[in-house]
């Protein structure tokens, strides 16, 4: 080999290593971005499951989709009263309410054994509700809060339940940015009101009956 032919060969040597380096780099460049990419990605899945774990457990509806339930929520608060025309078949009361305006109370309810027909059946303390319109469904709510700390039952109750999740920063109420739980008892009147999209079967379940 002459000296001019080594030369070249060292030369294309040289390029090729040059070239296998470039390479390298720009194999490690994609690598390390398809890494950060499936990363992101990884977090973004662990996010999502993480949020669907958080609410997957009640079935959130806004004031439209409450209506149809016997529920109000405007910028007062939250308001339901109703009068179950079958009580007697498997309930002790036919009257439940329950409201909340302020942001002492998480939700003040209660129950009666008769329904309120005037003026002069509530008392002072419920007179808010005497120009609120009074439903008359057969599914009226069994336990309030997420751990059912709250109950119109005075006896054991073992039938699952559907949690509704109603969001009280819809309301104008100062401070009130807590979700209230309300678990309803499932009929067949309550499933044609809800949204059709809403499979209640992934829904239906007991409050873990915690009290503090």
């Amino acid at each position: 080999m002459t000296p001019n032919r080594k030369s070249n060969r060292v030369m294309e040597i040289e390029t090729i290593q040059k070239n296998s380096a470039s390479v390298s780099r720009e194999i490690l460049r994609k690598t390390h971005k398809m890494k950060k990419g499936a990363f992101f990605i990884f977090i973004l899945f662990i996010a999502i499951i993480s949020c669907k774990g958080q609410e997957g457990k009640y079935i959130y509806l806004n004031a439209e989709q409450l209506k149809p339930l016997g529920i109000e929520l405007s910028e007062e608060g939250l308001f339901y009263q109703n009068c179950n025309p079958k009580w007697e078949e498997d309930e002790k009361y036919p009257y439940y309410m329950f409201y909340s305006i302020d942001e002492q109370h998480y939700v003040n309810s209660g129950i009666a054994d008769k329904c309120p027909l005037n003026d002069h059946l509530y008392s002072k303390e419920d007179s808010i509700f005497m120009n609120k319109k009074m439903t008359d469904n057969d599914f009226y709510p069994l336990f309030v809060g997420s751990e059912g700390k709250y109950t119109f039952l005075s006896e054991k109750h073992d039938k699952e339940l559907l949690p509704i999740a109603i969001r009280m920063s819809e309301t104008k109420i100062p401070n009130r940015t807590d979700t209230v739980i309300f678990w309803f008892k499932v009929t067949e009147s309550l499933k044609k009101v809800l949204p059709k999209s809403i499979v209640i079967e992934n829904y239906l379940g007991l409050p873990d009956l915690k009290t503090e």
